[in-house]
């Protein structure tokens, strides 16, 4: 990393992008305390984590790219490091369930999907209840069930837990189904960070809408005569609209002029490839 520099506040879903290389991982591990900056300063939670060591790991669960765990049934290894982050039984099949791995409790972990392996990995990043999730490449080597089921899952730890998530991955659309913040890494160097809506607005990115009506295919005649709009996707009582990113806001008002007050309307996210190669491209 060189003059990075970047703030990334609670709440969100922040996606860690930039191309193989980039510092994506050595951030991980600056954010850990893993290794220490040789110049600047990492807060975490206006703390130093590589001084405050334990204070600020205990606020974070980390899910590697290629956990390796050990060949022991499930409980054993979720009620091991459970101990040795003080977390009461309970507390583990609270988590347990959150994850949905209940019924694999007593299933050795090489017999499981590597869908259930991640599932495992977030139970145990979980454990002790952490403020902020890292994880790495966590729909990698998964075929595309298991990879809708996992982003899926990491919606409702979000709606549920109120915990904040920073993922690093290669696979931009389904990043772009949780993501509403992005931190864009090249050569070490941070190119862009911040709000989705804003940058895809100043990059003129397509922003994604998901409107939800009694009569979609109706909707969706109206909407294709508007210059604004470029792309309409029918999915049973859900539209998805792709529209210019010039000003996301006003999208959104022209799109809730037509639609109605009482039409749950959306902004979902923004082509992240789209934003990718134009970041990728900056000089």
């Amino acid at each position: 990393m060189r003059n990075a520099s970047f703030k990334i506040p609670g709440g969100v879903a922040a996606g860690l992008l930039g191309p193989n290389g980039s510092g994506k991982t050595t951030s991980f591990k600056l954010i850990l305390g893993f290794i220490k900056p040789t110049r600047g300063k990492v807060y975490v939670f206006g703390q130093d984590p590589v001084k405050e060591e334990l204070k600020v790991r205990s606020k974070i669960g980390y899910l590697q790219e290629k956990p390796i765990y050990p060949q022991v049934k499930v409980w054993t290894l979720l009620r091991h490091i459970a101990r040795l982050r003080n977390v009461a039984s309970q507390d583990v099949f609270r988590i347990a369930r959150l994850t949905g791995i209940t019924r694999y409790l007593d299933f050795n972990i090489k017999s499981l999907s590597r869908g259930y392996i991640q599932r495992l990995g977030l139970a145990i990043a979980l454990l002790g209840d952490p403020e902020i999730l890292l994880l790495d490449e966590p729909t990698a080597n998964l075929d595309p069930i298991s990879r809708k089921e996992i982003i899926s899952l990491i919606r409702d730890l979000m709606s549920e837990l109120g915990v904040t998530v920073i993922i690093a991955t290669h696979i931009l659309p389904e990043l772009q189904q949780v993501a509403n913040y992005i931190v864009f890494i090249r050569k070490g160097q941070v190119v862009e960070y911040g709000d989705i809506n804003t940058i895809v607005a100043r990059y003129r990115v397509t922003a994604i809408f998901r409107i939800r009506v009694s009569d979609p295919r109706r909707l969706a005649s109206k909407l294709i005569l508007f210059d604004k709009i470029k792309a309409v996707e029918i999915a049973g009582d859900t539209l998805l609209v792709k529209a210019t990113g010039e000003d996301v806001d006003e999208i959104q008002y022209f799109l809730r002029e037509i639609v109605g007050d009482e039409t749950r309307l959306e902004l979902v996210s923004s082509e992240l490839g789209e934003l990718y190669e134009k970041l990728a491209g900056l000089n």
